[in-house]
């Protein structure tokens, strides 16, 4: 068999994991293979060192939640691309999920080769089972005490004559119950590792980005996009904007799950200030009474809804539709969601920021990533493939719907397992992970439209797109004096039990109130989000509504000075503030 190595000596410019640098011991093959889409598939690998391959807990993968890496310590600068610490071994860590820690290799040879597995076993484990398998043959072993010095009392063999990928794999098969006991290495050695490779991959999957287009719409000011996972396992995909991410997370078995990020982003992780309170994005209306007008800190700063998970119920789609409203510098962005059960859209959140789009010209835009988070001593299923798939379509100014036919790959696609495809009836997908690498097409495009227009997309459903929940008249403001005004607030309906608050002072602070601070907003420059004047400084008691209107009465005021307020109007279908500031001043004495 020929192999067709690339070997850059010092460092390897690591392609499959956002090229970044390993070490020159790392090697990219190619083998004879292809994967299913027809390309020919290569891979990351490391030779053996002094006569043996090393299978420890830095160059493998485990199942989340069955397994944790213990004795955390730096990884050396050629490893860090692939694994951004190095540990000392694995434990399983006892939990209803039966999981394994597994390797990969590739067998260059026909010849006979061992493995020996090396255990830290204190006394009080000595005897308890696990299953080694390697290949297609499974193993069962008591382990015996010992200071994981010296390997346990069994050797594994090799497939003879088998070549090519080779999985092996370690179970603790009473997985319910914690164990003190240390996986450290497993040694390959013998005459069948001759020209055999460890497989490496990146410790999670890398982030995969692309960019979705209509060929037949090049600007739309609303969007459609359902989206499901191809595979049962997890993964974050939510749709990119101009603002941020709209999106849902899936669980394990490839159905959405919990909550929604409707994040607003104002500073990036480094930004030492946040922007002016006249600048700031901020959240407007929900459908949710019970939703929480939120903020983040953790990766940048800005606002977000909280507490509210549609998808608890775990639907196997994600349905969502964006739209977006442009005037004066101001772009005002209204996401929805579909429930399928009720067949209709709700709006999970509506919020406001300057607009950022060049000259001016309204639209949207619509990417994506895929990524799988988690740090390396509990996420490590950088072996799996996550792919999501994607129809979507953009409403154009005839008035008409255009599928998203177009997907363009935000990376290299050389020599990666990031990958973007064209699937039959409208879906587009794109993945990541795996320990395959190949050389795939930068663009995917649709062969054919959907065959039909989804339920959510019928003129009865889309109308719905732009409907709000709660409404809001506009205010007026008399029996001004010297210290006190009257504001009234027509029209007001936010479904039963409809109540409202006004909120007002000398600085206008749009929709921000004091309050407590998720704990993600008390890191970097958002922990300053609410300090000072960047809150309003009064508010009134919360009264019903009654026929519609409002009217708040405000004294103690200052003579001769200017004031600002907005109502916060709430109900059993939704709540929002008004959309606009009022302002007044009083007269002086």
């Amino acid at each position: 068999m020929i192999y067709f190595r690339f070997l850059i000596c010092g460092l390897l410019v690591f392609i499959g994991s956002q090229a970044n640098q390993v070490s020159g011991q790392v090697e990219l093959f190619s083998t004879p293979g292809v994967n299913s889409m027809g390309q020919q598939v290569s891979y990351f690998g490391s030779a053996p060192q002094n006569g043996r391959l090393v299978l420890d807990a830095n160059n493998g993968f485990f199942t989340k939640g069955a397994f944790r890496a213990i004795g955390k310590h730096a990884a050396p600068e050629s490893d860090r691309a692939l694994i951004s610490s190095h540990f000392d071994g694995l434990q399983a860590v006892g939990s209803k999920i039966p999981g394994e820690a597994c390797w990969y290799l590739w067998k260059a040879s026909p010849a006979a080769a061992e493995l020996r597995i090396y255990f830290d076993v204190p006394r009080a484990e000595a005897g308890v089972k696990w299953e080694v398998s390697v290949g297609n043959n499974e193993f069962q072993i008591a382990t015996s005490v010992s200071d994981g010095r010296e390997p346990q009392s069994y050797a594994f063999p090799l497939e003879v004559g088998s070549l090519g990928l080779q999985k092996i794999a370690i179970r603790k098969l009473d997985s319910k119950s914690k164990s003190a006991t240390k996986f450290k290495k497993m040694e390959a050695t013998g005459a069948g590792i001759d020209g055999a490779r460890l497989i490496r991959a990146r410790w999670r999957p890398a982030a995969v980005h692309a960019r979705y287009e209509s060929s037949h719409c090049k600007n739309s000011a609303v969007w459609v996009f359902e989206t499901q996972s191809v595979r049962q396992c997890s993964s974050y995909s939510p749709i990119t904007t101009a603002f941020g991410y709209f999106g849902a997370s899936f669980n394990s078995d490839g159905l959405a799950a919990g909550g929604v990020n409707f994040s607003m982003w104002a500073a990036s992780r480094k930004a030492e200030k946040m922007p002016m309170v006249s600048e700031m994005p901020h959240l407007l209306a929900t459908a949710n009474p019970a939703a929480e007008f939120s903020g983040f800190g953790h990766e940048g700063s800005g606002v977000k809804i909280r507490n509210w998970d549609p998808y608890q119920r775990h639907p196997r789609s994600v349905i969502q539709g964006l739209r977006v409203e442009s005037s004066n510098g101001i772009d005002t962005f209204y996401g929805y969601l579909f429930e399928e059960s009720e067949q209709r859209w709700v709006l999970f959140a509506a919020g406001r920021r300057p607009s950022k789009s060049k000259k001016g010209q309204p639209g949207l835009r619509a990417g994506s990533f895929c990524e799988v988070p988690g740090p390396p001593n509990v996420e490590r299923t950088g072996d799996i493939v996550r792919e999501v798939k994607r129809r979507g379509w953009f409403y154009g100014a005839d008035k008409k719907w255009h599928v998203a036919d177009t997907l363009h790959l935000g990376d290299d696609p050389a020599n990666t397992n990031r990958f973007v495809r064209a699937l039959d009836d409208g879906w587009l997908s794109m993945g990541t992970g795996g320990v395959e690498m190949s050389t795939g097409p930068r663009v995917a495009r649709l062969r054919e439209p959907p065959s039909k227009l989804p339920i959510y997309l019928t003129p009865k459903c889309a109308s719905q797109l732009f409907e709000l929940p709660v409404e809001i008249g506009r205010p007026k403001v008399t029996k001004i004096k010297a210290d006190s005004v009257l504001v009234s607030y027509p029209g007001l309906n936010a479904g039963s039990q409809t109540r409202a608050t006004l909120y007002y002072g000398r600085s206008d602070c749009v929709t921000f109130v004091k309050r407590k601070l998720h704990n993600t907003e008390k890191k970097g420059a958002s922990s300053e989000q609410f300090e000072g004047d960047r809150t309003w400084q009064y508010e009134t008691a919360v009264i019903d509504v009654k026929g519609s209107r409002a009217e708040f009465l405000l004294d103690s005021l200052t003579p001769g000075t200017t004031y600002f307020f907005r109502v916060l109007v709430e109900g059993s279908q939704g709540k929002s503030w008004a959309f606009e500031t009022g302002e007044f001043k009083t007269l002086r004495k």
